[in-house]
């Protein structure tokens, strides 16, 4: 993993919004449970941002110090019910049956940062499911604790899925028995296995098959290929991809674009580092920065009716002249020109 995946802000936050609801409940404010994340009240109430590893990291070990009791790990894995995952959640709510969502899951573990990799075996009448850690992600706690809020996560998600109540048939886990291992009664309906070779979660075959209630075959592939961009996304960003990466950064932004000096901090690496390594890949941040305001405009055209001054506001140019000789020296067009060649080719179409 390169060094600065975890401070690369990937990941959807649907999830602060349940960590709030959770930590409300056990009586912590957000300024404790907030601390040292880097995350401003703003960004806090605004669940269209991304966040990173190290600041979902950071907000674990927070709950767990400031909330810190028997059960805990459990009960805050039973809050983190499907909205969770975003976009996600409604393809694994259109699954053909359980198997099929925990499958899908599985697949896209990498933008679901688990930390667990997931292998199914059958045996008799029971689906077995294997816990592995994985090497090259630490736990933000330790063990114990990234296992129950696992395990208590995924009971919560399942109930979900099929729509009734539910717990595992059978826990095993690869540790010593907790001292609140009375607690684990909530995931299992056999006591939990402790000191066991490797963490496994035993669940009916016919659960597995059974139907999901909302099942849908052109929603879910609809979902699903727009999930695979942003694991596409996060793969790069993981394999360390600097041009990806920096690509990423820059469409977030509308406007005046960050320069050079900005994307390295967010990157968390120096700008001559960064500079360095785009020449490594015979690319120079002006073209990058350049790209990304041509594709901003040409979506602007195209697809809105925003008037060609407000087009350059939010391109980032200083005034529309600017604007209209940047736009011509790319295209050999006016954006006028462009724009009407455009809606001549769609009634064209239309025809």
């Amino acid at each position: 993993m390169p060094k600065n995946f975890e401070n690369l802000a990937l990941f959807p936050d649907s999830e602060l919004e349940l960590i709030r609801d959770f930590m409300m409940k056990e009586g912590v404010p957000e300024s404790k449970w907030s601390f040292g994340s880097g995350l401003d009240p703003s960004h806090l109430k605004s669940p269209s941002n991304a966040i990173s590893l190290k600041q979902f990291d950071v907000l674990y070990r927070n709950l767990y110090r400031f909330a810190e009791r028997p059960g805990l790990g459990i009960d805050f894995g039973l809050a983190l019910n499907l909205s969770r995952w975003g976009m996600l959640t409604a393809a694994l709510l259109c699954a053909n049956n359980l198997g099929h969502a925990l499958s899908i899951a599985d697949e896209f573990r990498e933008i679901l940062r688990s930390r667990f990799t997931l292998e199914h075996k059958i045996k008799g009448n029971m689906a077995i499911i294997s816990l592995e850690p994985k090497s090259d992600m630490r736990y933000p706690v330790h063990e114990v604790f990234a296992y129950e809020i696992f395990i208590g996560m995924l009971k919560t998600q399942i109930s979900q899925l099929i729509a009734q109540p539910f717990r595992f048939s059978e826990v095993k886990l690869p540790y010593a028995k907790p001292n609140s291992a009375i607690h684990y009664q909530k995931l299992s309906e056999k006591p939990v296995r402790f000191n066991a070779p490797c963490g496994q979660l035993f669940i009916p075959l016919d659960l597995m098959n059974k139907p999901l209630p909302m099942a849908n075959r052109v929603t879910r592939n609809m979902i699903i290929s727009q999930c695979r961009e942003e694991l596409e996304r996060v793969i790069n960003a993981r394999s360390g991809d600097i041009v990806f990466m920096v690509r990423s950064l820059l469409a977030r932004y509308e406007g005046k674009l960050p320069d050079l000096a900005d994307v390295a901090n967010q990157l968390s690496m120096s700008p001559r580092t960064l500079r360095r390594k785009l020449q490594q890949e015979q690319v120079q941040f002006r073209q990058l920065s350049e790209q990304q305001r041509q594709q901003t405009i040409l979506l602007l055209l195209s697809s809105t009716d925003l008037s060609l001054k407000e087009i350059a506001k939010r391109s980032g140019f200083k005034d529309s002249t600017t604007f209209h000789k940047a736009f011509k020296r790319w295209t050999g067009e006016t954006p006028a020109q462009y724009r009407d060649n455009l809606e001549t080719i769609k009634s064209d179409s239309t025809n």
